[in-house]
């Protein structure tokens, strides 16, 4: 069963930058170690960007799902055009000028768990995933009602300072997976 932890509406380019941030909090909050809390980041900021971009907003919620393995879940969705060429996209065979299908392979590549859909002139849906570090305690209602509680007392960093630090991820990241290729 999965619960809420905040949703965030994707209104303008800012709101990117803040889910961005939620997802990063949030990892941190349920026990993901530094490394997996960018990933997250990242593979959210890239669906979240994508929602803005393709189709002028979106929104992002944040999940957890207790079922075995528990795991950190986000839903991106919105109400746009829909993704044209999906299975070209996800195959690594379509290119765009735009970029346009590099942020859906590459979130994938970071995220446990990815599934999308996508239906024409209603808009597309991502779910994101990532199980729960081992070390993690249970996402339990006491947990949950803690990283919510602590979400509210977090204020959200200066946008300047988290787009610096959300670049220096980016690099790290991206060098990352061209290691692994």
């Amino acid at each position: 069963m999965s619960h809420p932890v905040v949703t965030v509406a994707i209104r303008y380019e800012q709101d990117v930058v803040l889910t961005r941030q939620r997802a990063k909090q949030i990892a941190a909050l349920l026990g993901f170690d530094a490394q997996d809390q960018t990933r997250v980041a990242t593979a959210v900021s890239e669906i979240a960007r994508n929602a803005f971009q393709y189709a002028g907003g979106g929104r992002v919620e944040f999940l957890v799902d207790e079922a075995a393995p528990a795991a950190f879940l986000v839903r991106v969705s919105d109400r746009g055009p829909g993704i044209k060429d999906l299975s070209a996209i996800l195959d690594g065979r379509y290119s765009s000028p735009t970029g346009m299908g590099v942020g859906v392979v590459g979130a994938r590549r970071l995220m446990d768990r990815f599934e999308i859909t996508s239906t024409p002139n209603v808009g597309a849906t991502v779910l994101l995933g990532k199980t729960l570090p081992r070390r993690a305690p249970a996402p339990t209602p006491a947990l949950l009602a803690r990283v919510a509680d602590d979400l509210v007392r977090q204020s959200p960093p200066d946008p300047f300072e988290a787009v610096r630090q959300q670049n220096q991820e980016l690099l790290q990241t991206l060098d990352e997976l061209s290691r692994r290729q």
